[in-house]
């Protein structure tokens, strides 16, 4: 979760945690934290300098990653995308290498 103090980013981290492998959509957190949607993408940018778009990949990348590292043998690394709300494997792929320089599937095998 973020570590600023702001309600809002609290709150947006709270629901975008629990629901990680659901699509969420502006308007989820619009209804959830009560802030218009300008005000989230606002406080968003000032406090992680990250959109909300753009902290919900991240937040899936990352649990990503611990799946795969955790589960390494259990589990597919398309079963794992799919359970962080990532369905387009080739994308996945991409922004995963992107992010830790490695492929998921290499990294399962590692």
């Amino acid at each position: 979760m973020a570590n600023s103090k702001h309600i809002l980013i609290t709150r947006a981290c709270e629901y975008i945690d629990q629901n990680l492998a659901k699509k969420i959509t502006l308007t989820d957190l619009v209804n959830y934290t009560q802030y218009s949607e300008r005000s989230i993408q606002l406080i968003f940018k000032k406090h992680l300098k990250l959109s909300p778009f753009e902290y919900i990949e991240e937040q899936r990348l990352l649990k990503a990653f611990m799946l795969i590292e955790t589960h390494k043998k259990q589990k597919t690394v398309s079963h794992i995308a799919r359970d962080v709300g990532l369905i387009h494997l080739g994308r996945f792929s991409v922004k995963f290498k992107k992010r830790f320089g490695v492929s998921p599937s290499n990294l399962s095998k590692a």
